[in-house]
């Protein structure tokens, strides 16, 4: 793995963020980004015709052995 990535999480860590995300899901409290630097995004969501409810049964079937990485932000990031 590179510097701009970070797989140092327990299973335990993992497990707690999941779970606070899969309330969110639940309490419609996310957004799924579409904008101009996630037209990644918009193409699976189309590509796929997943409706609001499809992508929320995505988003609450993820397990914590879906996890591979987050990304770390680069240092002028955060100073700005």
């Amino acid at each position: 793995m590179n510097q701009h990535y970070n797989q140092n999480y327990t299973k335990e860590q993992i497990c707690s963020v999941l779970d606070t995300i899969k309330d969110c899901v639940r309490e419609n409290r996310y957004v799924i980004s579409k904008n101009e630097n996630r037209q990644e995004n918009i193409d699976f969501i189309n590509e796929y015709n997943l409706t609001s409810k499809k992508q929320n049964e995505i988003l609450l079937r993820i397990e914590p052995e879906d996890f591979c990485h987050t990304r770390n932000k680069p240092i002028d990031y955060l100073f700005r």
